[in-house]
């Protein structure tokens, strides 16, 4: 249950009844959405993905109480929740945390990946502590030499294009943001849960910046795939993995989606069909599974498309008329925005820095063998 309490601190009362109306709205949306058709809460996990924009940045990106209330809404209709691009500055992530989802959750964080293409960014796993607890092994994920990524554009000894290759391992380079592998357990169910967020660079097919996504893909499912097999000689039992994350997936049928599955993780049909671009074209986000145990089972799956029912495109003259005031009256230049410019402002930028550009992806896991067990029970005779 969320702290609701910070409405108190917005001091507009036509905006605090607004916000108040949003969050009751949202609560009903994800009653049933989320909620309706789980499990007992002892027998399932409810896990999710999310890019969450920028978070923690300063600036234009900075979070509202009003969207901090909408976020732990969110997240705290689930129990273990990946998180993608938590910014250095960890403040909003604390306040998330403290003053909204409040002590029955926990998190874990990277540090940031260094260099211009780490963008100063994190990977963090939220959960609940009454439903899932940390089985004390976490680790970012650093390929062995022979293994790493060559650098778009780059060309080998052979004068081949090197993009794939190991030719010279000198010249290979680790993920531009570190994945991140953390050891869970939820009811019966344990698993390594790994999240990524790829690489984009230039989107078009033929540049050497997409076939370098298309190798980050590769070489995490490759090295899980990997790891378990090792797991499998050195201590007689597998583990279960679930990769997770922002692979910047262009489409189920995409070279991007065949590196993933190319390894051996298999994406069920209703989350790889399940767009979470906020244009809905795009399939960014992805959650795959590479289990050793037969008695996993995923139960439902779906994205939840949050400006349906906060910020909505109707939601425009309040913003305008009642938050804003002068803030965003001129744009970047300096020019005044007429109301139709402020209007498009509020749909294509303020309510994705306040909230994401990704839409928040979730499955519900079966959790409780305790049938299975049983009935192993009575066939031992």
């Amino acid at each position: 249950m969320t702290n609701v309490k910070p409405i108190r601190d917005i001091e507009n009362p036509i905006h605090r009844r607004f916000v108040a109306s949003a969050l009751l709205r949202l609560k009903g949306r994800l009653k049933s959405d989320i909620l309706a058709g789980a499990e007992a809460e002892t027998q399932s996990l409810r896990l999710a993905s999310w890019n969450l924009m920028h978070f923690g940045n300063g600036g234009a990106y900075t979070r509202e109480a009003e969207s901090m209330m909408y976020i732990a809404e969110i997240i705290d209709h689930f129990d273990l929740v990946a998180i993608q691009e938590v910014n250095e500055n960890l403040a909003a992530l604390e306040t998330l945390f403290r003053d909204h989802l409040g002590s029955g959750w926990d998190y874990i964080v990277t540090d940031t990946t260094e260099g211009s293409k780490g963008n100063g960014e994190r990977l963090a796993f939220a959960f609940r502590k009454s439903k899932v607890w940390f089985r004390r092994e976490a680790g970012e994920i650093v390929l062995p030499t022979g293994q790493k990524i060559v650098e778009p554009g780059r060309v080998s000894d052979a004068g081949d294009a090197a993009v794939g290759r190991d030719d010279d391992d000198a010249d290979g380079v680790q993920f531009a943001r570190t994945p991140f592998s953390v050891a869970f357990q939820s009811g019966w169910f344990k698993f390594k849960l790994c999240t990524v967020h790829i690489f984009y660079g230039n989107a078009s097919e033929t540049s050497p910046e997409m076939a370098h996504r298309r190798e980050e893909i590769r070489r995490i499912a490759d090295f899980l795939a990997a790891r378990q097999s090792k797991e499998q000689k050195v201590q007689g039992k597998a583990a279960n993995f679930v990769l997770l994350g922002d692979f910047n997936i262009v489409s189920p049928e995409h070279h991007t989606m065949q590196a993933l599955e190319g390894a051996g993780f298999v994406i069920p049909e209703a989350i790889k069909n399940a767009p979470t671009s906020l244009s809905g074209k795009h399939h960014y986000d992805q959650i795959a599974f590479r289990l050793a145990d037969d008695r996993f089972s995923l139960l439902r799956s779906g994205v939840f498309s949050m400006f349906d029912v906060i910020y909505r495109n109707e939601d425009s003259d309040h913003y305008l008329d009642h938050v804003w005031g002068t803030a965003f009256d001129r744009n970047s230049d300096g020019n005044l925005r007429t109301r139709d410019q402020k209007e498009n402002y509020y749909r294509r930028y303020y309510r994705k820095h306040q909230m994401s550009d990704h839409k928040l992806l979730w499955c519900e896991i079966q959790t409780d063998f305790s049938k299975d067990y049983l009935n192993a029970v009575l066939g031992d005779g």
